[in-house]
């Protein structure tokens, strides 16, 4: 078959030539389009997402100017390729503001014939007005000048770049209106602040020159409240010394003086108020003997609660700590408060301070809980919350007494000190609050440096005396070492036991002369250990004391009943202990004589020491001690100490252990006033 060649027409041989031109220059338009849209994809942030859009559209576009008019919010904004930026109060180009007004495009040629500057290429040029829009919305309007009249086959392809550009644009001027509005707040919310701070500054300013106030009114008051009460109290006491006064003038005198003590408490109490307020308190924590303390609080009250016929019973568990760290007056004052409102607040039956402790995880710590719990008038349950009140005396007002500032200051010193205080109570039964402290367990070692027995610093045993053996059975390491110490410092031979069954075992070894018995041990109790000594071969000859916290009638009878000699209660006085030893085994001690004329010293202060002193000085040391006031009083004693150095010391320690009723009660006695 021959070839057959085929033939175009001329004609259609323009035609498919212009069509693959077309074709060839739609691609290359395409390409450029897309490039256009990849470099602008290169920048973030409006600013830089404007200035990147602008630099593309020149570098792949062409064009001697470029401007992009731009909306946010009512505000219009234009930025042109040289990085120029204006905020516009309107328009400046009328064609600008009609893409605006309509979204429609427009086009307009320049002639550049009659320039000499340009190249032939450029003496035709045009200039596009695009506007960019997001749905029917225009956001922003290029205006692309002098653009090659080449560049107008791009026009086509341009409605891609255009809607892809506005996307763009809007979701940036979106960030920006956001990031404006968050800038905005954060603006306000510092203005806020600084304000904020300069009121707190302000205020924390005002309470330091109100604190600084307060200090100066506790100073001033502290001197002018207690000074007419001084002489009050004082001149009552002088007048109550007069023989001659009748029967009615001296119950008179009586009323006055109970009264004026009563009213220096309440003075006390504010003041003691006002210094927390005033942020004055400072915890000062020492190593001290807890159990000392606690018999010595019991000892204070005692009498009281005897006048009233009632009980005052300790009941103190066996691993409860003697010797901790914690701010001794301030536990002091919060017992005494607890103590006496118990006391105050019950008219039969018991008052009963139950004393046990928790471990804590930190070492060495301890949460001591003292439960102060009394058979009084109790509060109701709509009052409970208002107890610790500042001023609130809850209850029948028949039964309020004092200031209503004593519970408020015992729980203001438990918070400063780590602690808290509760309360639960039943109308008409009772009471019971509870003392949460959290303390530091210290060794003996730490407190005890010397033994005193009744003012008197004992060395040893005196000589001719048989080698006694003690036996001690306690299951606590720390009350037992405490007893080993004791015994062993003077001399005496000492054998332990950590339970009942072993003491037993013990006795039959070491055959002691004297057996230090506690009451509650694991495996077998003190009672049945007590009872099973007394029934082997010299059971009845060996002394056994017990030693218990447990001081209710029918356990001590128990006790009694198994055949102990003596019962001593814990915490013990080390006196105590000696004296107990003393009576059941005839024991003598040598003593230091420097603590013998010491103890002398102090038995003669109702005597030729105090009368040798002027009559002046033993007036302001009985005002001051009346009043409870420390610092005049130690401030008389320095008056003293230059007339009677020893005598002088010994007033300051009474001072400092705020036994301000012994110095007064020596004072009385002498009857030198």
């Amino acid at each position: 078959m021959p070839d057959q060649q085929m033939t175009i027409s001329v004609a259609e041989w323009e035609k498919l030539k212009q069509r693959a031109t077309k074709l060839a220059l739609d691609k290359s338009n395409q390409q450029l389009v897309m490039q256009l849209m990849r470099k602008m994809g290169e920048a973030s942030g409006l600013n830089n997402v404007i200035d990147n859009m602008l630099r593309s559209i020149v570098d792949v576009i062409g064009g001697a100017n470029l401007v992009l008019y731009y909306k946010i919010d009512a505000d219009i904004f234009s930025a042109d390729v040289y990085g120029e930026k204006h905020h516009l109060h309107r328009v400046d180009d009328q064609r600008v503001s009609d893409a605006f007004a309509t979204g429609e495009a427009s086009e307009f040629e320049h002639d550049f014939s009659d320039t000499r500057m340009l190249t032939p290429a450029f003496t035709h040029a045009y200039t596009w007005i695009y506007p960019l829009k997001v749905g029917s919305t225009v956001i922003g309007v290029f205006k692309m000048e002098s653009l090659h009249v080449a560049m107008r086959d791009l026009h086509s392809q341009l409605p891609l770049f255009f809607n892809y550009a506005a996307l763009v644009l809007k979701n940036e001027i979106l960030g920006h209106t956001r990031l404006q509005h968050i800038n905005s707040l954060l603006q306000q919310e510092i203005i806020i602040r600084k304000q904020t701070e300069r009121e707190l500054v302000a205020a924390k300013n005002e309470a330091e020159a109100a604190n600084r106030a307060k200090s100066i009114f506790l100073a001033n008051m502290s001197h002018e409240l207690r000074t007419p009460m001084n002489a009050v109290l004082g001149f009552s006491q002088l007048m109550q010394r007069d023989g001659d006064l009748s029967p009615s003038q001296r119950e008179t005198l009586n009323i006055i003086n109970n009264s004026g003590k009563h009213l220096l408490e309440l003075i006390n109490d504010v003041l003691d108020m006002a210094k927390i307020e005033a942020g004055r308190v400072v915890i000062e924590n020492g190593n001290f003997d807890l159990g000392a303390l606690v018999l010595s609080i019991i000892d204070m009250m005692h009498e009281r609660a005897e006048a009233k016929g009632l009980e005052l019973l300790l009941d103190q568990a066996s691993d409860f700590p003697r010797f901790v760290s914690s701010d001794e007056p301030k536990l002091r004052q919060i017992l005494l408060n607890l103590v006496g409102n118990a006391i105050k607040y019950t008219q039969k039956g018991q008052v009963v301070m139950r004393l046990t402790a928790e471990d804590l995880p930190e070492i060495q710590k301890c949460l001591l809980l003292f439960e102060i719990k009394d058979t009084g008038i109790g509060i109701s349950e709509h009052d409970l919350p208002f107890v610790f009140d500042t001023f609130v005396q809850v209850g029948r007002e028949s039964d309020q007494q004092g200031s209503g500032l004593g519970l408020r200051i015992t729980k203001q010193y438990a918070e400063l000190m780590g602690g808290q205080v509760t309360v639960t109570s039943e109308l008409n039964k009772g009471s019971s609050f509870t003392l949460k402290l959290p303390v530091t367990a210290v060794n003996q070692s730490e407190i005890i440096d010397k033994l005193v027995l009744d003012g008197k610093q004992i060395l040893g045993l005196a000589p001719g005396q048989p080698n006694y053996r003690i036996l001690i059975v306690e299951d606590q390491l720390e009350n037992r070492l405490l007893l080993r110490k004791l015994m062993e410092s003077v001399g005496f031979e000492v054998f332990e036991a950590v339970n009942g069954q072993q003491g037993i075992k013990q006795f039959i070894h070491c055959q002691p002369h004297l057996i230090w018995m506690d009451r509650r041990m694991p495996i077998m109790d003190g009672i049945t250990a007590t009872q099973k000594i007394r029934a082997l071969p010299g059971g009845d000859k060996v002394k056994i004391v017990a030693v218990t916290a447990s001081v209710f009638t029918e356990q001590r009878q128990e006790f009694i009943d198994a055949g102990v000699e003596d019962i001593v209660g814990k915490p013990y006085r080390d006196a105590e202990i000696f004296a107990c030893m003393t009576k059941h085994l005839g024991v003598r001690f040598v003593y230091d004589e420097l603590a013998g004329q010491k103890t002398a010293t102090e038995q003669e202060l109702n005597g030729q020491h105090l009368k040798q002193l002027p009559e002046a000085l033993l007036s302001e040391l009985q005002q001051a001690a009346v009043s409870l006031d420390i610092e005049q009083s130690l401030a008389v004693i320095e008056r003293i100490k230059t007339i009677d150095e020893s005598l002088a010391e010994v007033l300051a320690g009474r001072v400092n252990q705020f036994d301000f009723e012994a110095i007064t009660k020596l004072l009385d006695d002498t009857d030198i006033l």
